[in-house]
């Protein structure tokens, strides 16, 4: 193995530096080549297209190489563009010029072309200047100068052909030579660089060096060594695999004419096994006469495929080998069985590939104990590099238990009453346990009763106990929260697990209805008033609601405190709230009862209050209230006013009701009035005719009347008594008109009676003639007419008139 080279710089005095600084700043410019391409147009120019070209080309003496120029459309339209040759020296000529292409707008295009130099051109650099022009403006015109440099050929050559394969070992520094020689006719200052795609350390055994390149001057015909090192790293998870590695290239470029020759070598990596644990599951706890198993990761770390050596060793604390035990897959010790599981050593891994095995370890039927042991792992072929592992197993007795519980009605509990609560433990040890449930911390105002059995459960099994019970105390408030906890014990009477109960009082809602009052003013008004009692276990709040059977006007008259929906002038619902325990308060209503009604009825009013806490449960007073028909109720005059439009309507609806009857008083009145001049005018005929004299005795006539033959009534009677109250008295003034004035004798007492006889009989032939053509439904008068008192010669007169057959004016 060979060591690095090292070199160790001087530092320059500080006034040189900055001295030689100055020197390259003033000789640089004039070093450097002219730029890629000079533009003579304007700036315009640049906004329509781009140039790029190449700054330097190398030719050979009779030869053609290719140059490019790149142009770019900036314009928006389609522009042809031009290169035309400028400015070429003798020894140089174009090919392939000039060159017409035409770009659309925003692309570019490589314009290649041709540069041929004379077989007598002189080894120098000579500058050549190309035109470009556009069609899009003919003023455009872009000058392109390169520099074109006529040199000898180089003929570098390595000793070595091809690629070269090397075969390396992991760690090591491997050292690389090879020759190179110059069979050209020019001295040639020859570049050295390395290239790979890997990551590996390399570096050069050369004197000069720059920038990680190599180089020498190499005279015609001579040849020259190169010298490298590759540092080769460890085999890592299989890799670099066998017979594998990376590739070097080494490259020569000439300083004449840049031409570059390379070789290139493989580094094969040799062959390297081994084998690794890459993870180990961990120590174990078992229980008395349990077997567990442990999980160990193993992998083939080497770089070919091979077979892994596995095996189990017993070891104490320390981890040195207990005595009288060999590595093997399989031993028993101090009541412990250890054994390996998926250790087969046939089978062959991959590079870099891993397997899982398991130790498996069954603990002695004891309550304590350890053991440890140690897994042995190596690759085949390499038994230097095993590696190991250990794992401990420990018996451990775990007392614990789990408790879980489901209840039923908890969460709301009456007072007085009480909810169930199942509870199962599960054995959650490695052995088997006895179970006790005891009471833990419970809240005031519950009670719990629980179970007296003891559970014995094997391990992982699940018992339930017998159900228990949680009571609320009777004077428990509403909405009560707490908690009840159960407590688990072992055999050990030691507190394995507990479970923590939430409890809930449940309101309990009872109203009662008291000093219920109901009244019914003169106006038809029903007033309510009755007194409410919180019963039950909770501050509440009510909804209160009136409803009726009928449609009418009603209303509460809500407390102080009462909610009711704002601009209602007569609330049928209000709420309060915050009511509390133990405490009354009293709702008032009224309702108008219906006074538009036909019949007579009643109207029944519900007053219903509801529990915020449970407004599904309503408490409902019905009241009930008797209103009477329009038919049966009471006249009532109400002074509203004089209304001249109402007094229009009345007087209307009057003139249309009586118009026909006061057209037939007015009809009547005229024919009485006509028949009462008449009869005034017989009368005076009367008085004036003392010639007529009453045939018969004048105590005879009434003989007729006292007969119980009806039908021999004379006219004078039929005439007689047909005569109404009003006409009586007017025939009686005609007669006191015209009688003499001399006091008329006094009449008889027997004649009145017959008059009044006379009257009489006439007054009842007179209905009995009148009730079939009489319209109207009124009863007629039954009293009898008041007898005038006429003169002697009256009566005459009319019995006279009544002979000679003259027709009497009143029956019409």
């Amino acid at each position: 193995m060979q060591k690095g080279v090292h070199f160790k710089s001087k530092s320059l005095h500080p006034i040189l530096m900055r001295s030689i600084g100055l020197i390259l700043l003033m000789v640089l410019p004039l070093l450097c080549p002219p730029s890629i391409a000079e533009m003579a147009s304007q700036g315009r120019d640049q906004e329509t297209m781009g140039v790029t070209a190449q700054e330097n080309v190398i030719v050979h003496q009779n030869e053609t190489v290719s140059a490019y120029i790149t142009l770019h459309n900036k314009a928006s339209i389609n522009q042809e563009f031009t290169i035309s040759p400028l400015s070429f020296p003798a020894m140089l000529s174009p090919v392939n010029l000039p060159l017409t292409e035409t770009l659309v707008p925003n692309h570019l295009n490589q314009f290649v072309f041709g540069i041929k130099s004379t077989t007598t051109a002189s080894f120098a650099t000579y500058q050549i200047q190309l035109s470009i022009t556009s069609d899009f403006d003919a003023e455009i015109n872009h000058t392109v100068t390169m520099n074109v440099t006529v040199v000898p050929y180089s003929d570098l050559n390595f000793g070595v052909d091809g690629v070269t394969a090397l075969t390396v070992d992991e760690n090591v520094r491997t050292s690389v030579a090879v020759n190179l020689s110059n069979n050209g006719t020019y001295p040639d200052n020859v570049t050295y660089s390395l290239y790979t795609q890997s990551n590996w350390n390399w570096g050069w055994i050369m004197e000069n060096q720059q920038g990680g390149n190599a180089y020498t001057v190499l005279s015609p015909g001579t040849l020259v060594y190169v010298y490298l090192w590759v540092d080769i790293p460890a085999v890592e998870n299989g890799m670099p695999l066998l017979q594998t590695g990376p590739r070097f290239t080494l490259t020569a470029t000439s300083s004449l004419d840049g031409a570059t020759t390379s070789w290139s070598f493989d580094l094969l990596m040799n062959e390297k096994k081994n084998a690794t644990i890459d993870d180990v599951e961990g120590d174990i706890t078992l229980a008395p006469d349990e077997d567990g198993r442990i999980d160990v990761v193993v992998r083939n770390v080497g770089n070919s495929p091979n077979t892994l050596n596995i095996s189990l060793q017993g070891v104490d604390a320390a981890g040195n080998p207990l005595p009288d035990l060999q590595p093997a897959d399989r031993f028993n010790v101090s009541g412990w069985t250890v054994a390996l599981f998926g250790g087969l050593e046939d089978v062959e891994l991959l590079p870099n590939e891993s397997r899982t095995i398991q130790i498996g370890i069954q603990s002695p039927n004891t309550f304590s104990g350890d053991i440890s042991v140690q897994v042995l792992v190596f690759a085949d072929g390499a038994m230097l590099n095993t590696r190991s592992a250990q794992v401990n197993a420990t018996i451990q007795r775990i007392s614990a238990g789990n408790l879980t519980y489901s209840q039923t009605g908890c969460d709301a509990i009456l007072p007085n009453q009480s909810c169930d609560a199942s509870v199962e433990v599960s054995n959650t040890g490695n052995s088997y346990n006895s179970y006790a449930l005891r009471t833990g911390a419970v809240t005031d105002g519950f009670t719990v009763v629980l179970p007296s059995d003891v559970l014995l459960v094997q391990p992982s099994q699940t018992k339930t106990y017998p159900r228990l019970q949680i009571f609320a105390e009777e004077q428990a408030t509403a909405f009560l929260l707490g908690s009840a906890t159960i407590e688990l014990l072992d055999d050990s009477g030691m507190v394995v697990n507990s479970v923590e109960i939430p409890l809930k009082v449940a309101p309990e809602i009872k109203w009662t209805f008291r000093n219920v009052e109901e009244q019914v003013n003169a106006k038809g008004r029903l007033s309510i008033a009755m007194e409410v009692r919180n019963d039950g276990n909770a501050v509440d709040g009510l909804l209160v609601q009136l409803q009726s059977s009928h449609s009418t006007p009603m209303g509460f008259i809500p407390p102080d405190s009462a909610i009711y929906e704002d601009g209602v002038e007569f609330p049928r619902s209000f709420e309060i709230n915050d009511i509390p325990l133990g405490a009354n308060f009293t709702i008032r209503a009224w309702v108008e009862l219906p006074q538009d009604q036909n019949t007579n009825g009643t109207v029944f009013i519900n007053t219903s209050i509801r529990s915020r806490f449970a407004p599904e449960l309503p408490f409902v007073h019905t009241s009930e209230g008797e209103y009477l028909g329009m038919t049966w109720q009471p006249s009532e005059e109400v002074d509203e006013g004089f209304n001249w439009s109402s007094a229009f309507e009345t007087t209307l609806a009057y003139v249309k009701a009586w118009a026909f009857v006061v057209m037939s008083v007015m009809v009547a009145g005229v024919i009485i009035y006509k028949a009462v001049i008449d009869r005034e005018r017989r009368m005076n005929e009367e008085a004036i005719l003392p010639y007529q004299q009453i045939s018969g005795d004048a105590h005879d006539w009434i003989e007729k009347f006292r007969g119980n033959d009806s039908n021999s009534a004379q006219p004078t009677s039929s005439a007689t008594s047909v005569l109404t109250g009003n006409t009586y008295e007017n025939v009686e003034q005609m007669q006191v008109q015209n009688a003499p004035s001399p006091r008329a004798p006094p009449i008889e007492p027997r004649l009145v009676e017959a008059a009044s006889l006379i009257l009489g009989r006439g007054i009842e032939e007179q209905r009995e003639e009148l009730k079939p053509s009489q319209n109207t439904n009124q009863a007629q008068a039954s009293v009898p007419l008041p007898l005038p008192q006429p003169k002697q010669e009256v009566v005459q007169s009319t019995e006279a008139s009544s002979q000679q057959g003259q027709p009497d004016d009143l029956e019409f």
